[in-house]
């Protein structure tokens, strides 16, 4: 196997409102992140229906988590090659208004998960960190690794939180400032 031929090029952001961006994602996927593969978005601010029927040139849209009864929030997943990747509907059950919003992909080559995860800063943060644990404990349970991107809304420069994020990973934790955008 081509270790190139599963190399994945990823780009997350918080859009707040991406079908008023999508001109914007579309000038930097043609110019400067033309090798991006997969889109990570989170308050894209649209409903299950208009989600259908949102268009990104060459990318199709995978897993998505919208508010039932908001216009705000959400997380959503494209990607080029929608042949190497699936919806991971069971996780999808893990999902709440606020809290958890999330959206997940199993890249089927390499036996990894994708999740996308939105969680509004005035949500419960122990309900948050315990359906976390859930998730990675059962992504761990069926032998996958785990890539987790998305705006968490968490002050990680406060030693408890990057204590309670150590013991629900059970390893190091690292993130940047959250307010500068990240590619990597």
């Amino acid at each position: 196997m081509n270790s190139k031929e599963y190399e994945i090029s990823l780009l997350h952001h918080n859009v707040q409102s991406l079908s008023n961006k999508l001109l914007d994602i579309a000038d930097m996927l043609a110019t400067e992140h033309s090798k991006i593969n997969i889109l990570c978005f989170t308050e894209h601010w649209l409903s299950e229906v208009q989600m259908k029927f949102l268009n990104i040139d060459d990318f199709g849209l995978i897993s998505n988590f919208s508010w039932s009864h908001s216009a705000s929030g959400g997380s959503c997943i494209f990607t080029r090659n929608t042949n190497e990747t699936k919806d991971v509907n069971y996780l999808g059950e893990l999902g709440q208004e606020k809290v958890f919003e999330i959206s997940a992909i199993e890249l089927s080559a390499t036996s990894t998960i994708l999740a996308c995860i939105y969680r509004s800063p005035d949500s419960d943060f122990y309900t948050f960190l315990h359906t976390l644990e859930l998730l990675i404990t059962n992504v761990s349970s069926k032998g996958k690794r785990l890539v987790l991107c998305g705006d968490l809304n968490v002050n990680f420069l406060h030693q408890n939180i990057v204590g309670a994020f150590h013991s629900c990973t059970n390893g190091p934790v690292s993130a940047p400032h959250t307010n500068i955008p990240q590619l990597y």
